[in-house]
């Protein structure tokens, strides 16, 4: 069976979830994706199953494309030492330094061995050809028409809506809960790996963390207290 972890030494180091994997049933031995299947969940992963095919177009178009457009930014100097950014490029520089921490061969690999990569390439290449050349080609002053035509598929000509400060919370408190969620994981692993914290280290950690708080504007005694209270939790390291 066909089976491929969407997940690498970063990710794992990082405690991030899901964990997911593939799985590409063979016709030649049907017992062996359920027996995949059992053996991936027991680790604690998200199994999807997938043909060969649909899996390795998938990849084309993510996987393979990712790192191709991470290398292309770091091999033109676009990416290296941005001394600011806007929000928009620090996603995508997260993105390119994920890229530069996996092994080396694996662009090859991916590029190379995967079927479907090629082609996907050249339809990224052809689409941004095309979009240089009409940008090229705007007058100086662009009409309205002209600005139009160079909108994003699917988004509205004008500025987005703004969004209730309330979703925005919403969203924050969800990434809050998920950062947690990991860090409780990190510091299982710690304890098992390490003897239980010092109270000097303990104070230690709190003592970064309020200077943090303090270089944000944050009260460094509350920030502490909510620290302490991480810390007092099972698993909370």
């Amino acid at each position: 069976v066909g089976t491929h972890p969407l997940f690498g030494p970063l990710s794992l180091a990082m405690a991030e979830r899901p964990m997911r994997v593939v799985v590409c049933p063979n016709p030649l031995h049907p017992e062996a994706a359920p027996r995949a299947r059992r053996f991936y969940e027991a680790l604690g992963c998200e199994v999807i199953e997938q043909t060969p095919e649909g899996h390795d177009r998938v990849m084309a178009e993510t996987h393979a494309l990712t790192f191709f457009v991470a290398k292309g930014m770091v091999d033109s100097g676009v990416a290296v030492d941005v001394p600011f950014a806007p929000a928009s490029f620090k996603a995508l520089s997260r993105t390119i330094e994920t890229v530069r921490s996996d092994a080396g061969h694996l662009f090859t690999a991916i590029q190379q061995e995967n079927r479907f990569a090629t082609e996907a390439r050249e339809r990224l290449l052809q689409a941004l050809q095309a979009i240089h050349r009409d940008l090229a080609a705007l007058p100086a002053v662009a009409s309205a028409r002209e600005v139009a035509g160079m909108a994003l598929p699917g988004l509205a000509s004008g500025p987005p809506e703004p969004r209730e400060t309330r979703e925005h919370i919403d969203q924050l408190d969800r990434e809050l809960v998920e950062l947690l969620a990991r860090r409780g994981e990190l510091a299982r692993r710690q304890s098992r790996a390490h003897a239980p914290e010092e109270p000097s280290g303990t104070q230690a950690l709190l003592a970064a963390r309020r200077a943090w708080a303090t270089e944000l504007g944050l009260d460094p005694e509350e920030v502490e207290a909510l620290f302490r209270v991480i810390l007092e939790a099972p698993g909370g390291g």
